[in-house]
């Protein structure tokens, strides 16, 4: 069956009748995503709501009032996901979410450009693609292409857009003599009655289920993002087409407008402004780095002479670092004290880095108080536990567990 969609991908609002309603437990997929569903399965005469299929992800949109959350091909029916019941012989009208077709239109219809010139004009056959959310890509049976053949592709494939070349929809049965000047990575087999050839001028033909634009003009502009590694032996050409492709620009804009406050400088000085920064950066924690060592060898040799010579050491302070804190546990090994020292992540405040370490029974016995009060994820090793704290909100008790447990032994 051939889907009103389909038939013509432009058409916005389709009315007919509701001929099945299912309740259903099947889960929602969209862009690879998985999420559990609880609703019901509604089949219609027809739909102009595309089904999941030819590499390109299902529409959304309405029947009258009720929410389309999913539309799955089985066999010739196209099943639609909503969570509200629609009674059989209902007369519903289909109301599709036109920017979100569109844009899967303009990607599709792209990738079949673009996947047309690699293999015709450089031999860089595609292997399967990926329409994602904010980004697609073409995999590509090679394990690199030069930067010149990316832009030379881009270049080629804007030019076809300006010159708004016609792209048309062939329908063939099986055995139709037309099947063998199409390419197809396969189809299923109960799609083999009425096959669709989407025709892009005299460039390519390809067996395709998805909904496509009409004219190549309709596409805008490709802009290829690159190259990233794939499967074994293989690379994905990622690639943003028509609108995506201004929201980006745009997204970038706002990026160099923020960067250009922070900075305070011109955006073409941004490279070496931050070139300089990123090495100041570095110094200045080198410095910090030398600091934080003497300081830490001072700390040592404070616990070492005081007098009389403490059993403990509880340490927690914010400015600390993890480097701080060993550096201090290893200037104090064979002292026979039992230290526990803690850092804070940056960036998250009731999160740090924790180190215990001392005598075999002072550890046995805090050792696993204190952890389990942090809810630290590590083990102890040679006498030492570091680790990881998931709450540091419970210092102030770890440190009574401590202070109490030395005070009844002395």
């Amino acid at each position: 069956m051939v889907f009103k969609c389909q038939d013509d991908s432009f058409i916005k609002e389709y009315t007919c009748k509701v001929l099945k309603c299912e309740e259903t437990k099947e889960p929602v997929v969209d862009y690879g995503k998985v999420s559990k569903f609880e609703g019901y399965q509604v089949t219609l005469e027809n739909t102009i709501l595309f089904p999941a299929g030819g590499g390109q992800p299902h529409d959304v949109g309405w029947l009258n009032d009720v929410e389309v959350l999913q539309v799955i091909r089985k066999g010739d029916e196209a099943v639609h996901f909503t969570k509200e019941p629609i009674a059989v012989g209902t007369i519903v009208t289909q109301r599709i979410d036109w920017d979100r077709r569109f844009d899967h239109m303009q990607q599709h219809s792209g990738q079949h450009l673009l996947s047309a010139i690699l293999e015709k004009e450089y031999s860089l056959p595609t292997t399967s693609w990926w329409l994602g959310a904010e980004e697609s890509y073409v995999e590509l049976e090679t394990t690199c292409v030069e930067e010149y053949i990316i832009r030379k592709v881009e270049a080629r494939c804007n030019s076809l857009i300006r010159d708004a070349v016609p792209v048309k929809v062939k329908l063939c049965k099986a055995n139709d003599p037309d099947l063998n000047e199409a390419h197809t990575r396969g189809l299923p087999k109960d799609c083999m009655d009425t096959i669709r050839i989407i025709c892009i001028g005299d460039i390519d033909e390809n067996m395709c289920c998805g909904t496509h634009v009409s004219n190549l003009s309709q596409l805008q502009v490709i802009k290829l993002l690159g190259v990233e590694p794939g499967k074994k032996g293989k690379i994905n050409l990622k690639f943003l087409v028509g609108n995506r492709v201004t929201k980006s620009f745009q997204r970038m804009l706002d990026r160099e407008r923020s960067l250009t406050a922070l900075l305070k400088n011109e955006p073409n000085k941004h490279e070496e402004l931050v070139s300089k920064l990123q090495k100041n950066l570095k110094a200045a924690n080198k410095n910090l780095q030398n600091v934080l060592s003497e300081l830490a060898q001072l700390e040592v040799e404070r616990i070492k002479n005081a007098q009389p010579k403490p059993n403990y050491i509880f340490m927690f302070k914010k400015e600390a670092t993890p480097d701080f804190n060993r550096a201090i546990c290893k200037g104090l090994e064979g002292e026979g004290l039992f230290l526990f020292l803690a850092s804070v992540e940056p960036d998250k405040p009731k999160e740090g880095q924790i180190i215990i370490q001392g005598p075999e029974e002072y550890c046995n016995v805090l050792g696993q108080q204190i952890t389990e009060l942090l809810k630290a994820k590590g083990a102890f090793k040679h006498g030492k536990f570091q680790g990881k704290a998931g709450d540091l909100t419970a210092i102030s008790k770890c440190k009574k567990i401590v202070e109490e447990y030395f005070a009844n032994i002395l």
